[in-house]
């Protein structure tokens, strides 16, 4: 059964998942401010983030910058907007709704620095009574690789396995997969503070010259982030670090290149902290995190992560980045 959903944003995981949608039948609304970016929707392709490349079905998706318009018969709406403006667009959207009772899918990352929420909090909150339910879609996941139809798997995180279940056989194609993850608070902790992980990943990978260092220190990385989301979620499952939200994207996000964090860590290693902050911290999403995540583990309850504490320390407080590894 087609469906109606509209994307907010017309950015680059935006254009990705919609493409998905659009090879299953669904009708998708892209709403944006970008006029170019409009534009190039409406011809079928979004040249900004993938040159020539076409949308599956572009005849399923028209893009607008008018949101009343937009929100017309949704049935569900995927949050892609830049974080910082989350709160704000959906004040707008909850206006248009009025009565409307919607489902929403999440595909922010990370915490809000304002409110120490996961994003899907920030959403539940914003909207309210008017939702129906929440999932998120994380995991190791680059946006032109979907787009391009190239394999990926990625959860579909929330408390609801029924509408997980719903979510994953709307966007599921043969090169696109969902898989349902009820164990939504250990889940969305691991894909924001991997964000952290990566850019001491990355001081590390520019400053020591071995193979074998990097997947040791992805191991101690993983271990510390797990204990640190049983400690913010006791009932955390033993086994969420395997799912694709967690040591999936730890991985893709901790050894690539094109990783932002992961490349904030190697401009760290070879220029210092100040430059590589005044050259990247509007996109470098770990960084605000390791604020937030700094004050977590000043709990006298929190456990011990000396790797974790060491990037937070590089960045935060003038710690040499060659003393990075000095708890060994």
């Amino acid at each position: 059964m087609s469906r109606n959903f509209v994307m907010l944003g017309t950015g680059a995981w935006s254009s990705a998942l919609a493409s998905m949608l659009s090879k299953n039948g669904h009708k998708i609304k892209m709403w944006g401010i970008d006029k170019s970016e409009i534009l190039d929707i409406n011809k079928g392709v979004n040249t900004k983030y993938f040159a020539s490349s076409k949308f599956n079905n572009p005849e399923n998706i028209e893009a607008t910058s008018d949101l009343k318009y937009a929100l017309e018969n949704v049935d569900i709406i995927v949050v892609a907007v830049p974080t910082p403006v989350i709160s704000s667009v959906l004040t707008q959207v909850k206006t248009h709704l009025g009565n409307r009772k919607i489902s929403i899918i999440n595909v922010a990352k990370g915490i809000n620095p304002e409110t120490k929420e996961f994003f899907s909090a920030v959403i539940k909150n914003a909207i309210g009574s008017n939702l129906i339910d929440i999932c998120s879609v994380i995991g190791p996941s680059f946006a032109i690789d979907v787009f391009n139809n190239k394999m990926t798997m990625v959860n579909a995180v929330g408390e609801n396995i029924e509408f997980l279940t719903k979510i994953t056989n709307y966007f599921t194609t043969s090169s696109f997969k969902l898989i349902p993850n009820t164990d939504e608070k250990a889940s969305e902790t691991f894909s924001a503070l991997k964000n952290v992980l990566a850019i001491g990943m990355g001081i590390a990978s520019g400053l020591f010259d071995s193979q074998n260092l990097l997947p040791a220190l992805i191991s101690l990385g993983l271990k510390e982030i797990f204990q640190i989301a049983k400690f913010l979620s006791p009932e955390t499952s033993d086994t969420v670090g395997y799912e694709l939200a967690a040591v999936g994207d730890i991985v893709l996000t901790c050894l690539n290149p094109t990783s932002r964090n992961f490349s904030f860590g190697l401009e760290i290693a070879k220029n210092g902290v100040q430059k590589a902050i005044a050259m990247n911290v509007k996109t470098v999403e770990g960084y605000n995190t390791a604020k937030i995540l700094e004050k977590i583990l000043q709990n006298k309850k929190a456990p011990e992560a000396p790797f974790i504490s060491n990037i937070i320390s590089v960045l935060l407080h003038n710690l040499n980045p060659r003393e990075i590894l000095n708890f060994i």
